[in-house]
């Protein structure tokens, strides 16, 4: 039997990993907002894996999944939760939106070609939605950067 693909919630301390997991497709709540309290609610409410740089929070609260995260370089810590909990053949990059965590759907250019720069409009054909905040994504000049990082991450598994 598979093990099922952890939801994940990150501490205030955490936000570019929570964005790095999120652009890997994975589902990871975040607020830079959320106190202890809220953490620790979420986490248990939601059954989410608290990831987090403060290593009482977890021994306070044994009910409370945490993962600590002693590294200080986000793709360091990135690379510690891909190994720990298994996830690389679980990838689906560019699958949630890194803002929200929302799913991403593709939408037709003429759908929103209103909420488009007009370079953006002219120079590209695909795109994506978030279902949450509505963000839009396109394959633009960070795409090659994004997809280098994801394939250095992966050992190029992922396409």
């Amino acid at each position: 039997m598979e093990t099922p693909i952890p939801l994940f919630i990150a501490d205030v301390h955490l936000g570019k990993l929570a964005r790095m997991l999120r652009m890997l497709g994975f589902d990871t709540a975040y607020n830079n907002a959320f106190s202890n309290a809220a953490l620790i609610s979420i986490a248990l409410e939601q059954h989410r894996v608290l990831l987090s740089r403060n290593g009482i929070i977890g021994r306070k609260h044994p009910a409370l999944t945490t993962f600590f995260i002693s590294h200080d370089e986000p793709e360091a810590q990135l690379e510690n939760v891909l190994q720990h909990f298994h996830l690389l053949p679980h990838i689906h990059p560019f699958s949630r939106c890194m803002v929200c965590n929302g799913i991403l759907e593709s939408v037709s250019k003429e759908d929103i070609l209103e909420q488009l720069l007009e370079k953006t409009a002219i120079y590209y054909h695909q795109f994506w939605q978030c279902t949450n905040c509505k963000r839009i994504y396109w394959k633009g000049p960070h795409y090659n950067r994004m997809m280098r990082f994801i394939q250095q991450i992966t050992g190029d598994r992922t396409q």
